[in-house]
């Protein structure tokens, strides 16, 4: 009789233990199943994130992280300083201010320019308001009309800050004039014919479509054209070209 009771007991035990294992083992697995769930659930919310500007380069010019790619892209239409130059700290956090954790709208214009940059339009917020017209018109960046084949809205964007002298405004008009190449020295004989050497040193910008800018007019030394002291054209609008406009 005390031998059957130890067997009993013996037995209990075994299948005590049994259960033990056994929920223990399922805990284990439901543990390792929700843990992959929660997995699965959050790594498309932490790809998503990721997806827009990640990284400004120089002002205007970042990388972008598509759903597949990270691509390096610049604005269009404007052209900012140099690194070292004045107003461009300003432009560079101007740019992460207006482009970093924004919701974008992004146009191509350009598949690749010389560089093997992206040229886009650039839309912010829900109001789609242009960064390169806003740089423009800021100061951040001067219009730039080659590219841009001379915007209208650009171009008045530009005028607005030339004349409040903002960001690089307050430097001068030094960004706006592109590098000629030396000339070879013309005889004095021949520029006598061209035009008197006696009248007065200024010269005057003329355009390929004939019209006549003066310094300090946005026009002047922009585009296709010549210097010239005896113009022929039609004065400009807006500096009055041989006849300056008095304020």
């Amino acid at each position: 009789m005390q031998f059957h009771n130890s067997s009993l007991r013996s037995w209990i035990l075994l299948i005590d233990l049994r259960k033990i294992i056994l929920l223990s083992t399922v805990q284990c697995f439901f543990s390792s199943s929700l843990f992959t769930q929660e997995e699965t659930a959050v790594n498309p919310e932490s790809v998503a994130a990721k997806i827009g500007v990640v990284r400004i380069v120089e002002p205007g010019l970042f990388d972008y992280q598509s759903k597949d790619y990270l691509v390096r892209m610049r604005a269009w239409g404007v052209t900012f300083p140099n690194r070292g130059q004045p107003g461009f700290e300003e432009a560079i956090a101007f740019t992460e201010e207006q482009l970093l954790d924004r919701n974008l709208t992004i146009e191509l214009r350009a598949e690749f320019d010389r560089q093997n940059l992206k040229v886009v339009d650039i839309f912010t917020g829900p109001e789609k308001v242009n960064f390169s017209r806003e740089c423009i018109e800021n100061g951040m960046g001067w219009h730039n009309e080659v590219e841009s084949m001379r915007n209208g809205a650009y171009a008045i964007a530009q005028l607005k800050a030339k004349r409040r002298e903002l960001g690089i405004w307050k430097y001068g008009n030094s960004y706006q004039v592109l590098p000629h190449d030396k000339d070879i020295p013309t005889p004095l004989l021949r520029s006598m014919i061209e035009q008197n050497p006696f009248s007065s040193s200024l010269n005057y910008w003329v355009t390929t479509f004939g019209k006549i800018h003066r310094p300090g007019c946005s026009f002047y030394e922009r585009g296709r054209g010549s210097l010239s002291r005896r113009p022929v054209g039609d004065n400009c609008r807006i500096c009055g070209g041989t006849n300056p406009k008095r304020d």
